[in-house]
Protein backbone atom coordinates (compact mmCIF):
# COMPACT_ATOMS: atom_id res chain seq x y z
CA UNK A 1 0.00 0.00 0.00
CA UNK A 2 1.53 3.74 -0.69
CA UNK A 3 -0.85 5.44 1.72
CA UNK A 4 -3.44 4.19 4.20
CA UNK A 5 -6.31 6.34 5.02
CA UNK A 6 -7.54 6.79 8.65
CA UNK A 7 -10.69 8.82 10.36
CA UNK A 8 -9.42 11.36 12.30
CA UNK A 9 -10.62 11.23 15.93
CA UNK A 10 -10.43 7.81 16.16
CA UNK A 11 -7.88 6.35 13.71
CA UNK A 12 -10.18 3.67 12.29
CA UNK A 13 -8.74 2.36 8.77
CA UNK A 14 -11.43 3.56 6.06
CA UNK A 15 -9.34 2.36 3.02
CA UNK A 16 -5.74 2.02 1.28
CA UNK A 17 -4.38 3.24 -1.88
CA UNK A 18 -2.25 0.67 -3.65
CA UNK A 19 0.55 1.95 -5.88
CA UNK A 20 -1.25 2.34 -9.00
CA UNK A 21 -4.22 3.61 -7.43
CA UNK A 22 -1.88 6.60 -6.01
CA UNK A 23 -0.36 6.92 -9.31
CA UNK A 24 -3.77 6.97 -11.13
CA UNK A 25 -4.51 9.82 -8.29
CA UNK A 26 -1.43 11.47 -8.56
CA UNK A 27 -2.73 13.80 -11.05
CA UNK A 28 -5.82 15.17 -8.49
CA UNK A 29 -2.94 15.34 -5.64
CA UNK A 30 -1.00 17.36 -7.62
CA UNK A 31 -3.31 20.32 -8.40
CA UNK A 32 -4.41 19.89 -4.59
CA UNK A 33 -0.85 21.26 -3.55
CA UNK A 34 -0.99 23.76 -5.90
CA UNK A 35 -4.23 25.25 -4.62
CA UNK A 36 -3.71 24.31 -0.78
CA UNK A 37 0.23 24.18 -0.62
CA UNK A 38 -0.49 20.76 0.99
CA UNK A 39 0.95 18.09 -0.46
CA UNK A 40 -0.62 14.05 -0.37
CA UNK A 41 2.36 11.49 -1.18
CA UNK A 42 3.76 8.47 -0.46
CA UNK A 43 6.57 9.42 1.90
CA UNK A 44 4.46 11.80 4.73
CA UNK A 45 1.26 11.40 7.05
CA UNK A 46 -0.96 13.96 5.90
CA UNK A 47 -4.29 15.53 7.72
CA UNK A 48 -7.60 16.03 5.38
CA UNK A 49 -10.40 17.87 7.06
CA UNK A 50 -14.00 18.12 5.43
CA UNK A 51 -13.19 21.48 4.17
CA UNK A 52 -9.69 19.97 2.57
CA UNK A 53 -12.00 17.23 1.03
CA UNK A 54 -14.29 19.45 -0.39
CA UNK A 55 -11.62 21.10 -1.93
CA UNK A 56 -10.48 17.79 -3.54
CA UNK A 57 -13.91 17.17 -5.10
CA UNK A 58 -13.52 20.37 -6.97
CA UNK A 59 -10.49 19.55 -8.09
CA UNK A 60 -11.95 16.31 -8.97
CA UNK A 61 -14.79 17.94 -11.05
CA UNK A 62 -13.15 20.18 -12.70
CA UNK A 63 -10.47 17.28 -13.82
CA UNK A 64 -13.49 15.03 -15.07
CA UNK A 65 -14.58 18.14 -17.61
CA UNK A 66 -11.67 18.60 -18.85
CA UNK A 67 -10.40 14.92 -19.30
CA UNK A 68 -11.54 12.61 -22.31
CA UNK A 69 -11.98 10.00 -19.20
CA UNK A 70 -12.13 7.23 -22.37
CA UNK A 71 -8.53 7.65 -22.63
CA UNK A 72 -8.10 5.35 -19.36
CA UNK A 73 -10.87 3.60 -17.89
CA UNK A 74 -8.84 2.30 -15.11
CA UNK A 75 -7.49 5.61 -14.20
CA UNK A 76 -11.18 7.56 -14.24
CA UNK A 77 -12.81 4.57 -12.32
CA UNK A 78 -9.84 4.83 -9.38
CA UNK A 79 -10.35 8.81 -9.23
CA UNK A 80 -14.24 8.76 -9.66
CA UNK A 81 -14.27 5.99 -6.69
CA UNK A 82 -12.32 8.49 -4.27
CA UNK A 83 -14.47 11.32 -5.14
CA UNK A 84 -17.31 8.99 -3.89
CA UNK A 85 -15.27 8.18 -0.52
CA UNK A 86 -14.85 11.84 0.11
CA UNK A 87 -18.48 12.30 -0.69
CA UNK A 88 -19.00 9.48 1.90
CA UNK A 89 -16.45 10.98 4.42
CA UNK A 90 -17.71 14.77 3.87
CA UNK A 91 -21.58 14.06 4.50
CA UNK A 92 -20.35 11.86 7.92
CA UNK A 93 -18.46 14.93 8.85
CA UNK A 94 -14.84 12.55 8.97
CA UNK A 95 -11.93 13.97 8.60
CA UNK A 96 -9.36 11.73 7.25
CA UNK A 97 -5.25 11.72 7.86
CA UNK A 98 -3.49 9.67 5.06
CA UNK A 99 -0.91 7.64 6.29
CA UNK A 100 2.24 6.88 4.12
CA UNK A 101 3.31 3.34 4.23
Amino acid sequence: MALDIHRLDNHDHLFGIDDIKFKNLNDIFTAYKHWTGISINQYDDTRLTVGGQQTMIKIIDDYVKKTNLNQDKAKTTDILEFRGLLTYFIHNNYDIEFFAD
